[in-house]
């Protein structure tokens, strides 16, 4: 059920995407005031800097700390302060440019570590949201907030409590059927659509139920992650497209099932994704392009996939995937396997290091 603590959760979120700052009361009862690094302006910096009793540092994980230094840390988080005032800029740079942009700024850098949970998950639940893990960050005068009781009210800041951070979304996870219909397509005219609208994570999803072959056979199933840049426009940078295509030619003459998932870029989003590419035309392979902006390998957990299959009645299938972890994330949620079948689509020149990398480092069987 959608609940009073997701609602401030995602009121919260669309302010910082929005480039908004946002205030956070931790477990010793101080207030911090952040806002997302690639969306801050200079005039919110300024803002910021009036209500703050410290200087605005910017905070980014260890991943694209790694990339902008080409050193480990064990740390989680790294807090990078400077001697002059920041600047949109600066944020923007430090948070997602390549690091030959960076450079110079980085010279310049003082970093320490931040450890407090609360930005530890706020930080997780922005990649959630598809919003670059980094923020600008700095400390409200507790004197300011103890002379005005409705000091968060008049600066028209969101307040998040650390107890809503703790556990982030509701656990539930409510996936409900929005509508089904009849859906001829071009490959089968024999095909029907279901949409569902997931309560907690504020997704839409469909599956298209192809309704071939007899009805009591454990049905073939692929999970298939959006691409708009492979699905709707044929890119050869990877073999989404192909996938997809090979997947509906398939199930238009055996029958099957396929959940088209809004999991861009293996769930960074589309605008994140793009970035990545440009990361990857300088050398960087897919994972470590995601690791450069902060994000994971994968953010996919195919939770909603099991909760889709199960609202359709259907707990055992067999799975049409050259991703194993896919096959362990469905056993997990309590789908049974019956068995995996391989997908072989053509690769373009293109592709070919994008693939190695899956199979590499991914352990997809290709």
């Amino acid at each position: 059920m959608y609940t009073n603590k997701d609602r401030k959760l995602y009121h919260a979120l669309l302010d910082l995407k929005l480039g908004f700052p946002i205030s956070i009361k931790l477990k010793d009862g101080s207030y911090i005031l952040i806002c997302s690094s690639e969306g801050v302006n200079n005039e919110n910096l300024i803002w910021m800097n009036n209500i703050t009793n410290s200087s605005l540092s910017i905070i980014i994980n260890r991943e694209r700390m790694k990339y902008l230094t080409e050193k480990d840390f064990e740390e989680d988080l790294c807090l990078i302060s400077f001697s002059e005032n920041l600047t949109a800029d600066i944020c923007n740079m430090i948070s997602s440019l390549k690091k030959d942009k960076c450079f110079s700024i980085m010279e310049k850098a003082i970093v320490s570590f931040e450890k407090r949970q609360e930005v530890l998950n706020i930080i997780d639940l922005m990649k959630t949201d598809h919003i670059v893990p980094s923020i600008v960050i700095g400390n409200i005068n507790t004197i300011e907030i103890e002379k005005n009781k409705n000091f968060f009210k008049l600066k028209n800041l969101s307040v998040l409590d650390h107890k809503e951070l703790d556990g982030r979304f509701s656990k539930t996870n409510e996936l409900n059927i929005i509508s089904r219909t009849d859906l001829p397509i071009l490959m089968c005219k024999q095909t029907e659509i279901v949409s569902f609208r997931s309560v907690n994570e504020k997704k839409e999803f469909f599956a298209l139920i192809f309704k071939k072959g007899d009805s009591q056979d454990t049905p073939l199933v692929r999970i298939h992650s959006q691409c708009i840049t492979g699905d709707l426009l044929d890119s050869l940078k990877c073999d989404c497209g192909s996938q997809l295509k090979t997947a509906l030619k398939m199930m238009s003459s055996k029958g099957g099932i396929i959940l088209y998932m809004p999991e861009e870029g293996r769930n960074i989003g589309f605008l994140n994704k793009i970035r990545t590419y440009e990361y990857q035309f300088h050398g960087l392979d897919t994972i470590e392009a995601n690791h450069a902006l902060g994000f994971h390998s994968d953010q996919r957990d195919y939770i909603s996939a099991s909760k889709i299959l199960k609202t359709l009645g259907i707990n055992t299938i067999n799975l049409l995937t050259n991703n194993p972890n896919k096959k362990f994330s469905l056993e997990k949620e309590g789908i049974k396997i019956n068995k995996t079948v391989q997908l072989k689509v053509f690769v373009s020149d293109e592709a070919k290091n994008y693939m190695n990398t899956k199979k590499i480092k991914s352990g997809h069987n290709l």
